[in-house]
This record gives C-alpha cells, sequence and structure tokens, in this order.
C-alpha cells in the first residue's frame, strides 16, 4: 500500500507508471543489476535498460562498475523533489509561451467559425454561468421569458449561481416577458410588449457568445461563440430596448 501511494504521486506528478516501479524497486534493492530491478519491477530486462537509462536522464539514477558488471542505483529521494521542481518550472514558462500562442493557433483552427457547445438538464444552466464568469464578464444583456424560467428551473438553483461572487458584480440588462423575481441590484429591467407571445425560452449575450436556453418541458442549453453573431443580436437588442418599459 505504501509503495502504491507513492507510485500514484510519481506518477501525478509526471513520471510514467512504469518509470515509477523500476524507481521504486531500485530503491527497495539498493545497487543492482538490471536483472534484479528488472524482476522486481515485473518488466522485461530490454524494457528495463530504457526506463533506467530514461531515469538517469532525469537525474534520478545512476550507474558504475562493479568488476565487470554493471551495477544500477536510484538517487536520493531529495533528487525526486529537485527534478519535479524544475519540470514544474519549465512548464510554468512554456505554458506562458502557448498562451502568447494562442492568437495564432486560433486563426490555424479557424476561429471565425462559430463554435458551438450544447448543454442539458441542470448541469446546463450551471455551464451557462461558469462560461459567463470565466470571461470576467462586465455586462450581459438577456431577453427572458420570465414566467417559463421559474416554471422549468429551480428558483433555489437560481438564487445559489446569482450570489456567486464572480456573477454578482456583473451588470445585466434584461428584456423580460413579465417581470423577473429575485433581481439583482445591479441590473435593469425592461418589459417586453403585453402583447408579446410566450417563447418559453431565455437568451444571453456576453462578450462573443450568444446562449440560448430552451425552456419547452426541459432545459437546453446551447452556447454559440462568434463575434458577428453576437454584435449581430446586440443590435436586436438595442431596438427593442429602446421602445420597452422600465420596471418601476
Amino acid at each position: 500500500m505504501f509503495d502504491k501511494n507513492i507510485k500514484a504521486v510519481l506518477t501525478d506528478l509526471g513520471l510514467s507508471e512504469t518509470e515509477a516501479r523500476v524507481y521504486l524497486s531500485m530503491l527497495h534493492l539498493g545497487p543492482g543489476s538490471v536483472q534484479n530491478i528488472a524482476k522486481r519491477a515485473k518488466v522485461s530486462r530490454t524494457a528495463a535498460y530504457d526506463l533506467i537509462e530514461g531515469l538517469q536522464k532525469k537525474g534520478l539514477a545512476s550507474t558504475f562498475q562493479e568488476g565487470k558488471k554493471t551495477m544500477f542505483s536510484a538517487e536520493d529521494p531529495g533528487q525526486l523533489e529537485s527534478y519535479f521542481k524544475t519540470r514544474i518550472s519549465t512548464m510554468k514558462g512554456t505554458l506562458g509561451t502557448l498562451g502568447r500562442l494562442v492568437p495564432e493557433l486560433r486563426v490555424m483552427h479557424g476561429s471565425d467559425r462559430p463554435r458551438v457547445r450544447f448543454y442539458s438538464g441542470e448541469e446546463g444552466v450551471r455551464a451557462l454561468f461558469r462560461d459567463v464568469e470565466s470571461l470576467d464578464v462586465k455586462e450581459f444583456i438577456e431577453i427572458a421569458d420570465a414566467d417559463a424560467v421559474y416554471e422549468v428551473i429551480d428558483e433555489k438553483l437560481l438564487l445559489e449561481l446569482r450570489s456567486r461572487e464572480g456573477f454578482k458584480k456583473i451588470h445585466i440588462r434584461s428584456l423580460a416577458k413579465s417581470a423577473p423575481r429575485n433581481t439583482k441590484t445591479r441590473s435593469e429591467i425592461r418589459v417586453l410588449h403585453e402583447d408579446s407571445e410566450a417563447f418559453h425560452g431565455n437568451m444571453w449575450v456576453y462578450r462573443n457568445r450568444v446562449a440560448f436556453v430552451s425552456l419547452h418541458g426541459s432545459i437546453e442549453v446551447v452556447i454559440l461563440e462568434n463575434e458577428i453573431f453576437a454584435q449581430t443580436m446586440r443590435v436586436l437588442f438595442e431596438q427593442a430596448w429602446s421602445s420597452a418599459k422600465s420596471v418601476t
């Protein structure tokens, strides 16, 4: 069990499962031949040579001659911490470089094409809120059939999600079919014309996203990521907003 716990840590930090087995075998055996190491680690002799060579390159194993025999041993376990600290530092630098390359990668991926994600049920609602929070949105606009929202989505869930720190700071402008409940202090609400038909849905526009929530009996969420679609919906929203009545 002790070996299993250590092996799990080593693999979580980046060693392969067989590298971890060979390293631990070398620790248990002390200086040993490749045959003995392979036997304890339950790998072939050929594989053991390759794995030990990989550990040597990482500074985690060493070799020496004992007479005519080549012997191998694990480096002091303190070297593990040093290796992984160096590796993590290198990965952070590489991650920073990747961040700078993301715009170019998006061009390669064809970022002008709409990206669409689909979700269902309560998890779809949670995914929508997570997406808004992840983008550090300052404001979003929505068109909501408020009655349909509360018929289908648990009010406790909405209160929980709206009370999250990342969401409370967002300014919302809402065009609603009937007045919403439990509104945020940073919300502006205008009501659609009383003759407007119920549409059993909700639409959010934020950053380069348009999210549609279908509330016809079940919850279906579609998040469409495309700047042109988002801007088109903003223009239509502003037209409707300018003629709608404010909630007093």
